[in-house]
């Protein structure tokens, strides 16, 4: 049973929810690999967002299995790397997330009171 008192908790179902849209934003600009990406994501999310390599990596993986990325491998010093790129349809599903969170944050700027 979930402890829904904990700060863990409550962290690990933000990362949860808002992981997809970070990683779609952080590739907006450029294509990247996982620590890049990692690194965006904790940096545009303030913190808020940090993926582990147990979550970036199997979203990296639907996602691109889904559509909305595509990947292809690269050598650096001797080693494969797999570089991530957003596809049009995961431009269209960041803006719709975009929107999504637009409409959802004020509701919970004004429903948080401590």
């Amino acid at each position: 049973m979930p402890d829904l008192e904990s700060d863990q908790y409550w962290q690990s179902m933000i990362n949860q929810g808002m992981i997809r849209f970070f990683l779609l934003k952080a590739l907006r600009d450029e294509p990247s690999y996982g620590y890049i990406i990692s690194k965006k994501i904790e940096e545009s999310s303030w913190g808020a967002c940090k993926p582990t390599q147990g979550t970036l990596y199997p979203a990296l993986s639907q996602m691109e299995n889904d559509g909305y990325l595509s990947c292809h491998i690269t050598k650096t010093k001797g080693r494969d790397r797999k570089i991530y790129q957003i596809t049009e349809k995961g431009k269209r599903a960041f803006r719709t997330a975009a929107r999504a969170y637009g409409d959802v944050i004020p509701l919970l700027n004004k429903a948080i009171v401590l």
